[in-house]
């Protein structure tokens, strides 16, 4: 068996099954009862320290759903390309065990801009954080990694096409991002550090601005508030490839929203991570 072991265990989350599983069930907490069925999240991709309580608002909506399939749609960090690469491995295997690679992932790596690569995989968290939120959320779904390097206007068409084509009724969508990345060492400092309650407020209108749009999967306006304010959305490019999917029709929902500020008190340096969950089409009778 093709497997991908983990570069996380022990660092961006417990190396140990018992107190990685305890955790996760902890940042899960009770069942959101408005969620309803989740078609896709937005969900963040540090370690759990930072965004653990952020991203377990977010699979909690996935609880009690039936799921066969996740559709993981994810930045690269380090590797540069154009398109989306596909890792053609039987199972990802972290300290709760494996989970599995659903089969289309073959078929995915001949379509317009999507190759098998598995270099950009490597030392990419931004899959690997993920899966065992949704071995606790969602036991015994497949997955299918998705990495997105750069993409030109004219690229985005034929992608969005290739990711909504996967929908069906019992697959749903991560979308991996954190949002705004504040401070020199980011290069993006669009306010002074004053202090922490300045750059808290600030920051947050910051993110709403750019949240607002996601929303309402407003893919075009999305992008001007980038081009606007500059906003270090690391995930931008699969965020808004997902979010122009003619598949979605109901608002997405802000479950829950902090940033690194929060844990750490470093008002100089932070990321900001957000929970948003789009709720599945109702079913024509």
């Amino acid at each position: 068996m093709r497997t991908k072991t983990s570069t996380l265990a022990g660092t961006w989350y417990p190396g140990t099954a018992e107190e990685l599983c305890r955790q996760v069930d902890e940042f899960l907490g009770p069942a959101d009862e408005q969620a309803g069925p989740v078609a896709g999240l937005v969900v963040p991709h540090a370690g759990y320290r930072y965004s653990g309580a952020v991203a377990g608002r977010a699979y909690g909506a996935l609880r009690g759903q039936v799921i066969g399939r996740v559709i993981i749609l994810a930045p690269s960090h380090r590797a540069r390309f154009r398109g989306a690469a596909v890792l053609e491995v039987d199972a990802f295997e972290t300290p709760l065990g494996r989970v599995a690679v659903d089969g289309i992932v073959a078929e995915l790596s001949g379509r317009t801009l999507v190759q098998s690569a598995p270099a950009p995989f490597v030392h990419e968290h931004s899959v690997e954080i993920q899966l065992p939120f949704l071995q606790r959320a969602a036991p015994g779904a497949r997955v299918v990694p998705l990495l997105f390097g750069a993409l030109a206007e004219s690229d985005y068409p034929p992608l969005v096409e290739t990711i909504a084509s996967l929908a069906d009724d019992e697959t749903v969508y991560v979308v991996s991002s954190d949002f705004t990345h504040y401070g020199w060492r980011f290069d993006y400092q669009p306010f002074p550090a004053t202090d922490a309650k300045a750059v808290r407020a600030r920051l947050r209108a910051l993110d709403m601005s750019v949240i607002e749009p996601v929303l309402r999967h407003d893919a075009r306006a999305f992008q001007d508030v980038l081009d606007t304010t500059g906003a270090t959305v690391c995930g931008h490019v699969p965020i808004r490839t997902f979010i122009a999917s003619p598949t979605l029709q109901q608002p997405g929902r802000l479950l829950a929203y902090q940033t690194s500020l929060d844990v750490t008190g470093d008002y100089e340096h932070c990321v900001s991570y957000a929970a948003i969950a789009f709720p599945r089409a109702a079913a024509v009778s």
